[in-house]
């Protein structure tokens, strides 16, 4: 097995040393629940690994040097531009399109190196959705936000398109996600991509993918999953995600 992100990736590896598991409850998961926020779909710009590979060889052997295991990623093209997140068993990585000193076009590579002995996992399977506001009329397939109302005490590290895609997600993994947030108040990365297949409008609805991360220079957590029988109006019919933590080592670039 090819623990890197290869020039063609097909699909992630899985790390031979998952983690342990998350508990299944905390007591600190107060406040962190948002409203499911409009998912505003657009057209498809390529598969995640049509997209990697248009990041160039350059690029890829900077990220694959600092990953070890790959865990999850994903990557797509905003307006144009190339960008790809990568959770490794060693760092988690992204790539953001930016311009350099002379105005021309690059990127930017984050790295926060992680403490391997730390990473915790858990697995989320909710029969139902959350409820949801009135949908707007969709296009076919990629990225997009949604209107949140950001509450409680991550009000202030959350956009609205953070919080309007969380809402859309069971509320333990919600919670899962933020938990080693609540207290801090330094800066918060954090993002999201997620796509459909098939029609919404089918008897089984369509298949929505979704990968989400946070992360301040002590805490990254991430989560990928599948939700089932998505309509427009009342979101997947059931979902079935994994939520991973890790603890930051440092801040390398």
């Amino acid at each position: 097995m090819d623990d890197r992100l290869p020039m063609r990736p097909e699909r992630p590896a899985t790390p031979d040393r998952p983690g342990r598991r998350l508990p299944a409850r905390s007591a600190e998961s107060g406040g962190t629940v948002h409203a499911a926020g409009n998912l505003n779909f657009t057209e498809s710009v390529g598969t995640r690994e049509e997209v990697w590979e248009r990041l160039g060889p350059k690029i890829q052997e900077r990220v694959n040097a600092r990953i070890g295991q790959v865990v999850e990623w994903w990557a797509t093209d905003y307006s144009g531009r190339n960008a790809a997140v990568v959770l490794g068993t060693q760092a988690f990585v992204t790539v953001e399109p930016t311009v350099n000193a002379s105005g021309n076009p690059a990127h930017e590579i984050r790295a926060l190196k992680l403490d391997e002995s730390t990473f915790r996992r858990a697995t989320v399977n909710a029969a139902a959705a959350p409820a949801r506001p009135a949908a707007r009329a969709p296009e076919r397939v990629g990225p997009g936000s949604g209107p949140g109302t950001p509450t409680g005490p991550l009000a202030r590290r959350l956009d609205t398109g953070m919080t309007g895609f969380l809402g859309n997600l069971p509320a333990r993994a919600q919670q899962l996600l933020q938990e080693p947030f609540l207290e801090d108040r330094g800066e918060l990365w954090h993002d999201f991509y997620y796509f459909r297949t098939g029609s919404s409008r089918s008897m089984g609805g369509a298949t929505l993918q979704v990968w989400c991360y946070l992360a301040d220079r002590r805490f990254v957590t991430f989560a990928h999953g599948t939700g089932h029988g998505y309509r427009e109006d009342t979101g997947p019919r059931s979902w079935e995600l994994t939520c991973w933590r890790a603890e930051v080592l440092g801040n390398t670039r």
